[in-house]
C-alpha cells in the first residue's frame, strides 16, 4: 500500500537497535546504512526478495512487472555498497497492486501478493500467465487496499506465510491512536496447504494518513522457522519501521474463527527487535541477503519511491541461533492437523 505522506511529517530520528530477544537479534549496518538508486523508469517497489549472491528482485504496487536488482554487500559490515537496477519481466495477470514477493531456487518459480485482486500468484519467468493460488476463504473479506500486504518463503524451513495490512471485515477495526488492528497471520505448506494461522495485534498508529495508519508490510521468514514481522506505522516523528520476532507458543490457531473481534483467543506474541523512525521515507518490503561475517546474515529493507525516482534501501544484519526442531516432527495440512490435539508450529 502506497500512500501520499504529508509534508508536516518531522525530521527523521534514528532509534537504532532495541536489542535481542531470546536467539534472535537486528542490528544496523556499520557505517552509512542507507543506500539509494535512481532511475526514472522504476517506481514504488514494495516488496523483495533475494535470490542469491548479490543478486534479489523487488516488485512494484503501480505496475505489474518484476525489476531485478544487484545490491552489492560488504561482508564485514553490512554496508550496501554499490547496486543497479536490471531487468524487468512483465506478469500477465488481471491482479494488481503487487506488494510481497518471494523466490523458489528449487522450483524456479516467483509467487507475488498482490492486494488488487486479493490475490497470491505463482509466475515462472517466461511464462504466458500468472495463475492465482487457492487462499483460505477469510481473506476474501479484506477491506479495499488493506489486504494481501505480505508473503515470505524459505527453501530450507518448507514453509510460505501470508497477512494482511490491516484487519478483515470481520477481525475489527483498523488501527488508532487508542488500540492497534488485529491481523491475521497465515502459515501455509509448500503446496498451498493451510498449516495454522495466528491473530497478530499491531502496534497503535497515532494517527492516520488517507488510509494508512499501522499494518504488517511484510514477513521474513527465517531458515530454522522464526518469523520476523515488519510493521510500517505513523508514530511521534512520522513513520515507524519496527520488525519484531514473532512467537506461537500458547497461541490460538484461528483457522476456524470467522471473526476474531470479541473471540477468546490468544494473540502471537511479539518481541520488538529494531526501531527506527523514518519520516517521509516508506519502508514497505523486507528480505534476507547473503551471509556476513561474525554470523551475521544481511537483512534489506526496500521503500516505497511514492512516485519519485529515488529508490531507498536500509541496511540491516541478523543474528540467529537456530531453533532445535523435535525428530520426526512434520508440518501437517489443516485437514489432517485438525485430527490431533497438538496445533503449535
Amino acid at each position: 500500500m502506497s500512500a501520499c505522506l504529508a509534508a508536516a511529517i518531522f525530521l527523521v530520528v534514528a532509534l537504532g537497535p532495541v536489542g535481542a530477544a531470546g536467539a534472535v537479534e537486528i542490528e544496523r549496518a556499520h557505517g552509512e546504512a542507507r543506500f539509494t538508486l535512481e532511475d526514472p523508469q522504476v517506481s514504488d517497489l514494495s516488496g523483495i526478495t533475494w535470490l542469491g549472491g548479490n543478486n534479489f528482485a523487488a516488485v512494484s504496487d503501480k505496475r505489474k512487472i518484476i525489476h531485478l536488482l544487484t545490491l552489492s554487500i560488504d561482508a564485514t559490515t553490512g554496508r550496501i555498497t554499490g547496486g543497479r537496477i536490471g531487468d524487468i519481466s512483465n506478469v500477465p495477470t488481471k491482479s494488481g497492486d503487487f506488494e510481497g514477493i518471494a523466490w523458489d531456487p528449487a522450483a524456479k518459480v516467483f509467487y507475488i501478493s498482490a492486494e488488487g485482486g486479493n490475490s497470491l500468484l505463482r509466475f515462472a519467468p517466461g511464462a504466458a500467465f500468472a495463475p492465482s493460488l487457492p487462499l483460505p476463504a477469510v481473506f476474501a473479506k479484506a477491506r479495499p487496499n488493506l489486504s494481501l500486504e505480505s508473503l515470505a518463503w524459505n527453501g530450507r524451513a518448507r514453509q510460505f506465510w501470508i497477512a494482511n495490512e490491516e484487519a478483515l471485515k470481520p477481525d475489527g477495526p483498523v488501527s488508532s491512536a487508542a488500540a492497534g488492528t488485529l491481523v491475521r497471520l497465515q502459515k501455509l505448506d509448500p503446496k498451498f496447504r493451510s498449516v495454522a494461522q495466528y491473530a497478530w495485534r499491531t502496534e497503535p498508529a497515532a494517527f492516520r494518513y488517507g488510509q494508512a495508519g499501522s499494518g504488517v508490510s511484510d514477513l521474513c521468514l527465517l531458515p530454522d522457522g522464526q518469523l520476523l514481522v515488519l510493521e510500517r506505522g505513523f508514530a511521534g516523528g512520522g513513520l515507524h519501521l519496527r520488525i519484531f520476532l514473532a512467537g506461537f507458543a500458547g497461541a490460538t490457531n484461528t483457522s476456524r474463527v470467522p471473526a476474531l473481534e470479541g473471540a477468546e483467543i490468544v494473540p502471537a506474541t511479539k518481541t520488538l527487535l529494531y526501531e527506527e523512525t523514518t519520516g517521509f521515507t516508506n519502508f514497505e518490503g523486507l528480505t534476507l541477503g547473503p551471509k556476513l561475517d561474525g554470523g551475521w546474515q544481511s537483512l534489506i529493507v526496500v521503500a516505497d519511491s511514492n512516485g519519485t525516482e529515488v529508490h531507498t534501501f536500509a541496511a540491516l544484519k541478523v543474528r540467529w541461533n537456530p531453533v532445535a526442531q523435535p525428530a520426526g516432527r512434520k508440518a501437517l495440512p489443516l485437514a489432517v492437523a485438525k485430527k490431533k490435539k497438538a496445533t503449535q508450529p
